[in-house]
């Protein structure tokens, strides 16, 4: 009897457990699953809301800066201000003839209304109907230097009211004074719900550094000037190289020496003769007038001279002087009477 009671009672706990299981996973697990589940989504739609909020705050304060840099909220005052500050661009950068003209301002269609845009159908639709802003567009154009015209392309490039430069052209004019002409095509956006009536007057900017560098380094190349042409020379016949033969070592007339004259009285009348010897060898020489040596010939001596004709010229040669320190007399050729033989 004790053995059924037992057994009753384990059967008995045992499917009170399973029921309250039952109850708590329904009615406790369940629900607790199904919340945090609802609060997960709820945060990621919180951090969505989020960034949406942030990036709708960022769009805002890009448009409100954007809107700074515009020329006003009415088209007349636009139009006026875009002109004055073009012009005084121009002047304050040295242009002359300047001339500036702008056109209305026209609506300028969103590209999301493309069919390339991968927008549907029906957004493009409903942006066809919407204007977001216009575009005024103006030329401005002068002349000056070089330099004059690209300065002030250089400042249409820093003013922040000028949304975008569209081309610009550069033509030099004249010969010995040049001058350029410079034609800048330029567009400002006029959006009028979006600027403040109350901001200040926009102000003619400086060109930045970076632009003020490229400028000069435009400067330097100077791309306007011709290159001289290259002077057409003649062509220059082959060098030719001819072996010249060293010239004959000239006669040794320093190595013979004078060493007396000689006067002797004959049958005939007086004879005179020229003592040489050659001071390296020894060797000795007796001349006579009309005898040669190394191409001098004896024309005539007395006392202690010689008198010789040497490469066309008359010489003379003392006695104890060599050959080579013969000193010019007379021209062969000379009318002048001969020296006496003594």
């Amino acid at each position: 009897m004790r053995t059924k009671t037992l057994v009753i009672s384990v059967v008995a706990a045992a499917a009170l457990g399973g029921l309250g299981w039952t109850l708590t996973d329904r009615f406790y697990l369940r629900e607790h699953d199904k919340i945090r589940q609802q609060s997960a989504d709820l945060e990621r739609v919180t951090e969505a809301f989020e960034a949406a909020s942030k990036g709708l705050r960022d769009a805002k304060v890009a448009l409100n800066d954007f809107a700074g840099t515009m020329l006003g909220s009415e088209q007349m005052v636009v139009e006026h201000r875009l002109r004055t500050l073009l012009s005084e661009m121009a002047e304050r950068e040295g242009l002359s003839e300047i001339v500036v003209s702008n056109t209305r301002p026209r609506t300028e269609d969103s590209p999301a209304q493309g069919r390339g845009s991968g927008v549907n159908r029906t957004l493009r639709q409903m942006l066809g109907h919407q204007q977001d802003f216009e575009v005024m567009r103006a030329r401005v154009q002068g002349t000056g230097t070089l330099d004059q015209v690209l300065a002030t392309l250089a400042a249409a490039q820093g003013q922040p009211w000028i949304h975008r430069i569209e081309g610009f052209t550069i033509v030099p004019k004249g010969h010995e004074h040049p001058v350029y002409e410079l034609k800048v095509d330029l567009a400002t956006i006029y959006a009028p719900d979006l600027v403040d009536p109350a901001q200040a007057d926009p102000l003619l900017e400086s060109p930045s550094p970076a632009a003020s560098a490229r400028l000069a380094s435009v400067i330097e190349r100077a791309p306007f000037t011709l290159a001289t042409p290259p002077v057409d020379t003649p062509p220059q016949p082959p060098v030719r190289i001819v072996n010249t033969p060293p010239p004959p070592p000239a006669p040794p007339y320093d190595k013979w020496r004078i060493t007396g004259v000689l006067e002797t009285l004959e049958s005939g009348g007086s004879q005179v003769q020229v003592l040489l010897a050659r001071t390296d060898t020894g060797e000795l020489r007796t001349m006579r007038p009309g005898d040669a040596l190394l191409g001098a010939k004896l024309e005539s001596a007395g006392g202690e001279s010689a008198h010789f004709t040497l490469d066309g010229r008359r010489v003379v040669v003392r006695a104890g002087q060599t050959l080579a320190q013969a000193a010019t007399e007379e021209s062969v050729n000379s009318e002048s009477p001969p020296h006496p033989h003594g």
